[in-house]
């Protein structure tokens, strides 16, 4: 009997583990910012880059094991670039991201996580050119791309219960570092 108690503990407690997870985070130096950078010194309407939103997201995981956790992530960064001359607005910029992803856990405390993730998808970048550059600068047009993106994450940290904080380290498009919060359920 004594047994079969435990065998029935144990088996209840292991179904009250958290498998799914939710955050939104907020990242510094994303590929995006890199790739705005790019298409504002070469672009037809050229300009500085005045304002830079982004990258902000969501992401979902669902935990297979206490290991590995497989789900996805949303990205979106938004950019408006300024004519030098004239001060202008002349060139606004939207990235949307969508990403599957996997996430390693390597260690794993009670209030306290170390992790890793991985993950690949498409971004869809936006750029549309104002209507004064366009006047200006007959070859400016407006554009649609479709791309390969990435984000690669070497160091992860959580920290808290089922409402957690973390910080990334990685590359892509969550950028070069990353903070936001989660939700474990």
């Amino acid at each position: 009997m004594v047994v079969v108690a435990l065998m029935a503990t144990m088996n209840v407690s292991a179904q009250d583990e958290s498998k799914n997870e939710i955050g939104v985070f907020y990242g510094f130096d994303s590929a995006s910012n890199i790739i705005s950078a790019y298409t504002s010194v070469f672009a037809a309407a050229a300009g500085d880059q005045s304002s830079w939103w982004g990258p902000i997201g969501a992401e979902y995981y669902y935990h297979v094991s206490p290991v590995v956790g497989v789900g996805g992530v949303l990205v979106y960064a938004h950019c408006k670039a300024e004519d030098k001359k004239s001060q202008q607005k002349d060139l606004t910029e939207n990235f949307i991201t969508v990403m599957p992803s996997v996430k390693f856990n390597w260690l794993r405390k009670k209030n306290f996580g170390m992790y890793s993730a991985l993950s690949a998808g498409v971004m869809f970048a936006s750029v549309s050119v104002d209507g004064a550059a366009k006047n200006a600068d007959p070859d400016a047009k407006d554009e649609t791309v479709t791309s390969f993106m990435f984000q690669a994450t070497a160091l992860g940290l959580e920290f808290g219960g089922n409402f957690r904080g973390f910080v990334e380290a990685g590359l892509g498009e969550k950028g070069l570092l990353c903070a936001g919060l989660r939700y474990k359920f």
